[in-house]
């Protein structure tokens, strides 16, 4: 390693599709994996961080930064990437820093497209049947992450149209695929109906590794866990009623004592 890095810093993401892994040294690659299996992300993590680790000979506890995507996205995958954070904070001495998923991917695109300053730029994806998260942002050229002009909402895909109607740029996220009837293109080169002048990325539905690690550049680092940014009610909690009286309970006593629980000042950091 070098005398005079800045450390080591692995960076995580497990927020849409996609598990990625990256270890930096004074901001320098190193390594970069990318598993196109989500739905096996619990169990593959922790023997790649294993390996990644044999691979360079470093130690987890020799992470100085742990840069993480904390959402919008899977609740599941959000949860796996901060507890993984959380626990090598507390064996080690890393300090944390949460990423946006949605700014990852419009920096993704100013990174591809090599866009400059000023350039308009929407993110769309998936956030369940019939709804898209959905945020503007504005390139500041190749060194600068792209920057959000709004915060991200949560609205019908034929609404997120209307918005790119009114803002052209260009587009991409997983939202375009899923809603594709309303998002294709009318002709080579073109947006679609309601939006013609827009720019359409449907291909771009994860964030490059050179825009994660962009964004872990500029990250703000503490010393305590992450908080998820989750944007969309958990299906678990807006099902509570129905799902307490499949088992023969109360369901406004379910949801009293679930929303107790979600207040209760935690006795430990452990």
């Amino acid at each position: 390693m070098n005398a005079h890095s800045t450390g080591l810093e692995l960076i995580l993401n497990a927020a849409e599709g996609v598990l990625q892994i990256a270890v930096t040294d004074n901001e320098a690659l190193l390594c970069a994996q990318q598993w196109h299996r989500s739905e096996r992300a619990t169990e593959i993590l922790a023997p790649a961080l294993r390996d990644i680790c044999a691979g360079l000979e470093v130690r987890l506890a020799d992470f100085r930064r742990i840069a993480c995507v904390r959402g919008p996205g899977s609740f599941t995958g959000i949860r796996l990437v901060l507890t993984t954070a959380a626990a090598l904070r507390r064996t080690g001495r890393a300090q944390l820093a949460g990423l946006d998923y949605m700014q990852a991917l419009a920096t993704s695109t100013v990174l591809r497209r090599g866009l400059l300053y000023g350039a308009p730029l929407w993110v769309l994806t998936h956030a369940r049947r019939n709804l898209v998260h959905c945020q503007p942002f504005v390139a500041y050229g190749p060194q600068i992450p792209a920057q959000p002009l709004e915060s991200v909402e949560l609205l019908a895909p034929a609404e997120a149209l209307q918005r790119l109607a009114a803002r052209p740029g260009h587009v991409c996220g997983s939202g375009l695929a899923r809603n594709a009837a309303l998002f294709t293109p009318l002709r080579t080169g073109s947006g679609p109906a309601g939006a013609p002048d827009a720019v359409l990325m449907p291909d771009l539905t994860s964030p490059d590794i050179a825009a994660l690690c962009l964004l872990a550049r500029h990250g703000d680092y503490f010393p305590q866990d992450l908080e998820p940014l989750y944007v969309r009610p958990c299906d678990a909690v807006e099902n509570l009623p129905h799902l307490a009286g499949r088992q023969g309970l109360d369901a406004d006593e379910a949801v009293s004592a679930l929303g107790n629980m979600l207040a209760r000042t935690p006795e430990s950091e452990i």
